[in-house]
């Protein structure tokens, strides 16, 4: 019997090189296109495969939203695939969790969403521990990005905007957060990923040009205020919240 929550990642040109795998095995579900499931089944025999329609190649959008609508529990974990480790702060050290650990985590996280009445939860999106407030070990505004995000899956009328293929998670964010007013962020947790420096994956087709396109589709749809891009420093947005709160 499958476990009350999915670990699903979606994989691109990655077959034999998941680092996610090192970490959840033969517990991680790997959603991947049709044209390279072979590929995908040969390197994971003991892994479930969700094989993503060839249409949704090249739009992250288009794939988390499938996930969500073809996941089989209520509890959905996404996560991307060149995750390295998942762990906590501590004392200004990052401290690597097993999985036993990191399934207690999630256990719990999903308990504490239940009973506030949240969608969307996740950690923090910076494992250097400098970026860990300690004061603040819960905030409820900020960010919780597509790397690492836990979703309690309903009839919640939020959907991955398709139109964005890159930054969607933020975009998604500032949909619960109009719609719900809050997210559930822990602080003290983090994931270190590689994100573009690995080959594959979003990397395979992410040029500044197409970043520069969907930074203005994301300007329109919220506006200068909320939404903010420096490309001398990242192609991520900075996004401000029109809401009080942490």
């Amino acid at each position: 019997m499958r476990e009350s929550v999915s670990i699903i990642t979606p994989s691109y040109k990655r077959a034999g090189s998941i680092k996610t795998w090192n970490i959840f095995g033969e517990s991680l579900i790997i959603a991947v296109h049709e044209f390279e499931q072979g590929d995908y089944r040969e390197a994971y025999p003991g892994n479930e495969i969700m094989v993503l329609p060839d249409g949704t190649r090249g739009n992250m959008a288009k794939v988390r939203n499938y996930i969500r609508d073809n996941c089989e529990t209520r509890y959905l974990v996404m996560v991307d695939d060149d995750i390295q480790e998942i762990g906590y702060h501590q004392q200004m050290k990052r401290i690597k969790m097993d999985l036993p650990q990191i399934k207690n985590m999630l256990q719990r996280g999903y308990l504490m969403a239940e009973d506030m009445g949240i969608i969307l939860w996740g950690v923090n999106v910076q494992a250097d521990p400098l970026f860990y407030r300690q004061y603040t070990p819960l905030c409820f505004l900020s960010p919780v990005l597509g790397p690492f995000s836990c979703h309690i899956l309903g009839d919640d009328g939020v959907r991955y905007d398709e139109e964005l293929g890159l930054n969607e998670d933020y975009d998604f964010c500032l949909q619960v957060l109009r719609k719900y007013h809050k997210i559930l962020r822990f602080n003290k947790y983090y994931y270190l990923a590689d994100h573009i420096v690995a080959a594959g994956g979003c990397g395979a087709y992410r040029l500044m040009g197409e970043e520069v396109r969907q930074a203005e589709i994301m300007i329109k749809k919220w506006g200068e205020s909320v939404v903010r891009y420096d490309f001398s420093r990242s192609t991520n947005p900075r996004i401000n919240v029109p809401l009080k709160g942490v």
